[in-house]
């Protein structure tokens, strides 16, 4: 039976068919191919957050990094605003990256710790928007104040060692928006900033998305943090969609055994599942793999699930709502 393809409308930005990574690993038995994005298939609107939720090892960040063509896919089609940008390079890709920008986990690390704050948004503006002079100057303070750095002139001329870490996260937000993108990639953004300031980040993240229409592919591990800020949540597991649902559909009626792992696994969630009976074994990621990826951890895995891989249906309350079970309800 053939997978279940998104249902796409007028307003789609981002379209992704099949896409496939691979990756040549080498260790002491020799080399072998893993596959950690495995002929995955979704679509973002116009000013909508799809929410990608998985464990470690899972195949988020690997799909985040090939949608800007960070790494190269491997097989199928990535479309953005209807063009093919899977295998562009050389001035295309470098266009392409106006539409496209990421915002990286670590604030600290994807920043320069030798310019300035101004430093970074002067870059993007000169190269990609063609700002100079005064204009050039006035632009990035609206940057800074957009993102809620003030005051900006004092802002402007520290060094990024000077901010706190929520601080940090906000400029790389603004470093992203200087190129004026259609869409962001936001790679788990508040995973390493302290509790208190994780919704202000997010609160901002929404803010701009109403100012400048943007679309989000949101990664993160944190159901509770998927719910807030997505608008659909497409949960993964070993390179391969588990679930996609509506948000609110999804939190209230998980179908997928490993959802409901991951539901149970919150805080305060009131999932009530028995946490011994599933493995904690990695992914097995192994190109040459068969059957469902989870299924040596789910106790509800049978002959079909280890030799079978299901494929994505609509089994929830509405036609959106796919997953990928044999044995779901």
């Amino acid at each position: 039976m053939a997978m279940k393809q998104p249902k796409l409308k007028n307003d789609t930005v981002v379209e992704v068919e099949e896409l496939v990574v691979t990756f040549t690993v080498r260790g002491e038995s020799g080399s072998q191919t893993i596959i950690p994005v495995d002929h995955v298939n979704f679509s973002i609107r116009k000013g909508e957050v799809l929410a990608l939720v998985g464990e470690s090892g899972s195949g988020k960040s690997t799909i985040g990094r090939a949608l800007v063509r960070i790494n190269r896919p491997s097989g199928g089609t990535i479309r953005v605003n209807g063009e093919d940008v899977t295998n562009i390079s050389g001035r295309k890709l470098k266009d392409y990256r106006k539409n496209a920008q990421m915002v990286f986990q670590d604030p600290f690390g994807s920043l320069n710790p030798v310019k300035t704050i101004e430093n970074h948004l002067t870059f993007p503006l000169k190269k990609h928007q063609g700002y100079r002079g005064q204009e050039l100057y006035q632009k990035v303070g609206e940057l800074l104040h957009k993102v809620g750095l003030t005051p900006v002139n004092e802002i402007r001329v520290k060094y990024p060692y000077e901010l706190s870490g929520g601080q940090r996260q906000r400029l790389a937000i603004a470093r992203a928006l200087a190129v004026n993108p259609m869409f962001v990639v936001a790679d788990e953004p508040i995973s390493m900033l302290d509790v208190s300031i994780r919704a202000g980040i997010l609160e901002l993240m929404n803010q701009l998305k109403a100012d400048f229409g943007l679309s989000y592919l949101y990664i993160t591990h944190d159901l509770a943090s998927a719910r807030y800020f997505g608008d659909r949540i497409m949960v993964m597991y070993g390179g391969k969609v588990m679930e996609v649902a509506d948000s609110k559909e999804l939190i209230k009626e998980p179908l997928h055994p490993y959802t409901r792992l991951l539901l149970a696994s919150t805080p305060g969630s009131q999932m009530d599942i028995d946490l011994t009976n599933y493995s904690n074994e990695p992914p097995n990621l192994n190109i040459e793999r068969k059957g469902c990826t989870f299924a040596y951890r789910c106790p509800l895995a049978t002959d079909i699930c280890r030799e079978q891989m299901p494929s994505l249906l609509d089994k929830g309350l509405s036609s959106d709502h796919l997953v990928a079970c044999h044995h779901s309800n």
